[in-house]
């Protein structure tokens, strides 16, 4: 520090030297009390003034400070500097302190250190602004030097003091300076003052002590709101929503009066980690205490109702806000995508534009998440033009969207531009474009697994979401070999035990043939959830082991899970596979009155089916006009296929002219009446089905299947000839096809067979 001579002590602060214009000779009495601002330019030109004038701003000066920071005029604050050097003031200490509070506020850090360093005497007020002001700034390292120097000077801190530099110590998260600042406190006597705790609680929580900051709270004699808001707010940080709710109901209990600030943090702890139940009950809240129509509390009400889905609410919350920001109409769109109403997210979008409120690249990220939801990658198009000419597209999130719709839409070639032109490898977006690759079966030139391993070797890092998708394009594949490398790949990793990969793992495992391997994952997940089940249940389904999915079933309640709706369809499909219709049928008959579910589309036609094979046929007809799908094609298409497989030519024509009546342009319909009059004999009719298909000109798009040999997939299409083997592979189909013709005796399931589609 270098002490300058008193005379030096208020150097102007001008950035250059200009002959300033003469003052008028009055200034009204009421100068700084009705528009003080209005009189800068008199302030600012002072060359002679009278002495009742000058007694006038030497009056009143401080407040002109203040009025100058209040309105962020720094000139103001420059010409009362000025007034002051000219004035001959010799009230240095409070003058310089006023000073390098004004120069630290404006970021003049430059003047005000200089200042500082010509001052002879200095407060601990002095100190404290120069330090606030190196702290706004964002300089910790000197926040914490000064606060050294301060001590060595032997000058006493106050509590405004300990709580700057404790703010410095929480953003630096240095724990060991700040656990001496809480000793100097105590030492002190401060460790009561609530602006000191909450600056501890601060420090505390920013270095990981949770448990220290908890008992600063409740050391506290007196918390004020601030306080409580803030230990609400770290929570929330923390993940601790619980503990945030009980700070909040305490809040409640001590009769403290909530703000807007408060409830815009509960409410946010609400749509991060509780349920809904306890959002209505905080809306209700902020209803009864006068805050609910401050723009933060309806922005966190929209977002959390759109959280969960609830879009109606949302709205209405949303028609309520008076003066609505681009927050209010994100928080609105955001909803809509994740209620699946990409059509309404867009036309909110179209909405705000022509309000005129500018839109951000989150807010933009969020609507082209809109156009991914109803697959229109036209809009998407345009807004990705839109980004481009208001460079948005470095940011992260609205980059990620755009290659999420761009591979959901098909263009995998636009995403992985995309996604090779990030700076850096974000794993979300690499995420972002396997769901392009789960909607097809990629060509060579395009394989999922070449890309992942460029990702890797550019410093991408997978995460849970990364291996699920991966292990679904396995499965979907039926690629064991690559389904097995990745299983080893996210133990490596240590993703193995998270429970979204082992569901994976284990659908992986049970369509790739491997039930055991399946079960084995399945009891080596700790925290099993809803989805674990349900994936052991489908995975006995597909293997048609239904006793196995009725023991499955029974143990999961025991374990006290609750079966949904996809509980009882792996169930019902697992006794359709295996036979056991009276299961079947006794769990649909308690879907309602035991577990309080409605039954789906998907139950119903499961029904038809166990019935069907039960050769109650009549019993699926009633169940099907009585149920309310009765309009369904996916029920009356169920009773055609199970009554022709009981050859029962009765019903499958009955429920064949049900089914056209309802799909009169569906070419799969028509196909599958043909064969099930094929499958009869009546081969006069299915050609008449066939000629009624070919007037329409319906077609039906080509089968197609795949095997993996020595890790290379092998595509095959319906009457396909691409294959480089296709004349061997043919030559050995007539071979088996005279061994059937030698052991199959009823020819006409032969021909059924033989019949290309």
């Amino acid at each position: 520090m270098h002490t300058l001579h008193p005379a030096n002590l208020l150097q102007p602060p001008f950035e250059s030297q200009q002959t300033l214009p003469p003052l008028k000779k009055k200034i009204p009495i009421n100068t700084f009390s009705t528009n003080p601002k209005s009189q800068i330019s008199h302030l600012c030109s002072i060359s002679s003034v009278s002495c009742s004038e000058r007694t006038l701003l030497l009056n009143d000066w401080p407040q002109l400070v203040k009025i100058s920071i209040g309105s962020g005029d720094l000139k103001l604050g420059q010409a009362v500097h000025a007034f002051l050097l000219k004035s001959g003031s010799q009230n240095d200490t409070f003058e310089a302190n006023n000073l390098i509070n004004l120069y630290a506020k404006f970021n003049r850090l430059d003047v005000a250190q200089k200042l500082f360093d010509g001052m002879l005497v200095r407060s601990a007020i002095t100190w404290t602004s120069l330090i606030k002001g190196y702290l706004d700034d964002g300089d910790y390292e000197s926040v914490l030097g000064i606060a050294c120097d301060m001590y060595r000077s032997e000058e006493k801190f106050n509590e405004h003091t300990c709580s700057v530099i404790l703010e410095a110590c929480s953003l630096l998260e240095d724990r060991i300076f700040g656990e001496q600042i809480h000793a100097f406190a105590i030492k002190s006597g401060f460790e009561n003052n609530v602006f000191v705790g909450t600056s501890l609680i601060s420090m505390y929580f920013h270095s990981g002590c949770f448990r220290e900051a908890e008992n600063v709270f409740r050391g506290l004699a007196y918390k004020d709101v601030r306080c409580v808001n803030f230990m609400i707010l770290e929570y929330n940080k923390a993940g601790e929503s619980e503990m945030a709710f009980h700070v909040f109901v305490h809040l409640l209990s001590s009769d403290f009066e909530p703000n807007d600030y408060t409830f815009t943090n509960v409410i946010s702890v609400c749509y991060e980690n509780l349920g809904v139940e306890e959002g209505k009950q905080l809306h209700g809240l902020a209803v009864k205490f006068g805050v609910v129509r401050e723009i933060s509390v309806g922005n966190a009400i929209v977002t959390m109702y759109g959280k969960h889905g609830m879009s109606e609410e949302a709205e209405r919350m949303f028609d309520a806000i008076s003066e609505r920001n681009l927050i209010s109409w994100t928080a609105l769109i955001s909803g809509y995508v994740r209620s699946g109403h990409g059509g309404k997210a867009i036309n909110g979008f179209l909405e705000f534009l022509d309000l005129g409120i500018c839109c951000d690249s989150s807010c933009l990220a969020t609507v082209i998440d809109g156009c991914s939801e109803c697959s229109n990658l036209e809009l998407g198009l345009q807004l990705h033009g839109f980004a481009i000419k208001h460079g948005y597209l470095s940011d992260v999130r609205l980059g990620t969207a755009l290659v999420d719709i761009y591979a959901k839409g098909g263009d995998l070639k636009s995403a992985r531009m995309l996604l090779d032109g990030f700076s850096c490898k974000y794993t979300a977006a690499f995420n972002a474009i396997l769901s392009g690759f789960m909607e097809k079966i990629a060509d060579d030139e395009e394989d999922v697994m070449v890309l992942f391993s460029q990702q890797r070797l550019a410093g991408m890092e997978p995460d849970p979401v990364t291996f699920s998708r991966l292990l679904s394009l396995s499965a979907s594949q039926a690629c064991l070999v690559r389904g097995r490398s990745l299983h080893a790949y996210s133990i490596k990793t240590g993703y193995a035990a998270d429970v979204i990969v082992g569901n994976a793992l284990i659908t992986m495992y049970a369509k790739c043939g491997s039930i055991d391997g399946a079960f084995q994952i399945f009891k080596g997940i700790s925290d099993r959830d809803i989805v674990s089940w349900n994936a052991m249940l489908s995975a006995y389904a597909l293997h048609g082991l239904g006793k196995g999915a009725l023991l499955l079933f029974e143990e999961m309640k025991r374990e006290g899970f609750a079966p949904d709706d996809i509980s009882i369809l792996g169930v019902l499909q697992a006794c359709i596979y295996s036979g056991l219709s009276e299961g079947g049928i006794c769990l649909f008959n308690e879907i309602e009155q035991i577990y309080g579910l409605r039954p789906i589309l998907e139950h119903f036609a499961c029904m038809v089916d166990l019935l069907g094979r039960a050769g109650r046929l009549s019993e699926a007809m009633n169940l099907i006009n009585s149920s309310p799908f009765s309009e369904s094609p996916l029920l009356w298409r169920t009773l055609v296929s199970v009554s022709k497989l009981m050859a029962n030519s009765k019903f499958s024509i009955l429920a064949s002219k049900r089914l056209l009546d309802l799909e009169p342009k569906d070419a799969g319909s028509f196909i599958l009446v043909s064969n099930m009059y094929a499958g009869q004999g009546m081969l006069d009719e299915a050609a008449k089905v066939r000629t009624t298909m070919n007037d329409l000109r319906l077609s039906k798009e080509a089968g197609c299947s795949w095997i993996e040999i020595d890790s290379k997939l092998h595509h095959f299409v319906a009457s396909g000839k691409d294959h480089p083997e296709s004349e061997e592979i043919y030559a050995k189909l007539d071979l088996l096809n005279d061994e059937m013709k030698l052991k199959y005796e009823d020819r006409t399931h032969l021909h059924l067979v033989l019949e290309p589609i």
